[in-house]
């Protein structure tokens, strides 16, 4: 059996800051906090060094989600009129293969999908649609793209689709929570990259496909001078290579520079922070978040 070492394969190394801001018009209490910030690891990924503070006193326990996902919560004793959280890592990357020179078999993905044995029964929750209501009008769209093979036959589905979201979706940056339904993001022709991972995560669903949330850092020219935001993406699960990633929001596989923190069956399981606080008369006055990324 050959180990290969990470270090001897021109790693990239990423040093990555992400402060997130809360202020508050008086002395308020927080309840646990619930932070995904640690990235996650894997053949291609590994982190160095990580540091995780606050501004205020923090108890941190760490424990692993249902997703495999590191997860943190936090607790704080005292009271305060600002929460600074501040998550700062380095993270060794090595590029992802490129299939299509590395198999001639891998040149695209088996339709319809089959997924053998256990790998059947475990990527059921991941098959389930979020939107059950509009699996029929987002399948009856992507066969209009005219992306999938005859029964049997090898196309690169997602690749294509990544390709196609990216030319009928216009990227908007959204700073309201949540996400737009598939269809409306269709409907509207314009989404942000939590839209548009979601958009073609139903995509693969509808057709038979397990694929899941992506949530993360790209860098970027704006996250290499302070002003990065968290992005989102869409892996799809192919029983010859594993969970693969697409990004809608570019139309094309995720790179190097993609660097995964959390994945989920549904976006809501992956926000980078979540808990609350007991005003007594006291209101938030705002949230602030600076991300920023260094190529070492």
């Amino acid at each position: 059996m050959e180990i290969v070492n990470l270090a001897e394969e021109n790693p990239i190394r990423f040093q990555i800051s992400h402060e997130t801001t809360y202020r508050y018009s008086g002395q308020v209490s927080f309840m646990p906090h619930r932070l995904v910030l640690r990235p996650r690891e894997s053949h291609f990924e590994r982190i160095e060094t990580m540091q995780l503070t606050t501004n205020l006193n923090s108890v941190i326990h760490w424990y692993q989600d249902i997703y495999g996902n590191i997860i943190a919560r936090a607790e704080f004793p005292d009271p305060g009129d600002e929460l600074i959280i501040r998550s700062e890592f380095t993270i060794l990357k090595r590029p992802y293969p490129n299939w299509a020179e590395n198999d001639a078999a891998l040149l695209g993905e088996e339709y319809p999908a089959y997924y053998p044995g256990i790998e059947e029964a475990a990527s059921h929750l991941y098959r389930q649609s979020v939107y059950p209501h509009q699996v029929e009008a987002v399948r009856a769209w992507v066969r209009s793209l005219g992306i999938l093979p005859v029964g049997g036959d090898r196309a690169p589905i997602f690749a294509r689709l990544a390709r196609h979201i990216n030319e009928q979706v216009s990227y908007t940056r959204r700073e309201e929570p949540g996400v737009q339904s598939p269809t409306r993001t269709l409907d509207l022709k314009t989404g942000s990259c939590r839209d548009t991972a979601v958009l073609m995560m139903e995509a693969g669903r509808c057709i038979g496909y397990a694929t899941r949330f992506v949530s993360g850092y790209l860098e970027s020219s704006a996250s290499r001078v302070g002003r990065g935001s968290t992005h989102a993406w869409t892996e799809v699960y192919l029983p010859d290579r594993g969970w693969v990633g697409f990004d809608p929001s570019i139309g094309e596989p995720i790179g190097v520079g993609h660097i995964a923190v959390a994945v989920s069956h549904h976006p809501r399981g992956v926000m980078p922070v979540s808990g609350k606080f007991q005003g007594h008369g006291n209101s938030p006055l705002g949230m602030t978040i600076s991300i920023q990324s260094i190529r070492l």
